[in-house]
């Protein structure tokens, strides 16, 4: 299992979305909400296999290289 830290732009996504919730807004705005904060998600787990496959492409280099 991938772990890493909960980039700002997750948290961001969830605030608005509780934000929205709170005060009422209409289900189109909720509903974009929700889209955002999957999409924001879905991009910081792409950015995290992305880190990940490059971190391991440095150590199976250095591991050669020894």
């Amino acid at each position: 299992m991938l772990v890493y830290p909960i980039p700002t732009a997750v948290t961001q996504a969830r605030v608005q979305l509780v934000a929205d919730q709170t005060e009422k807004a209409p289900p189109h705005i909720i509903q974009e909400d929700v889209l955002n904060v999957a999409a924001a998600k879905n991009e910081a787990e792409r950015q995290a296999l992305a880190e990940f496959r490059e971190a391991r492409a440095k150590e199976d280099r250095v591991d050669v290289k020894a």
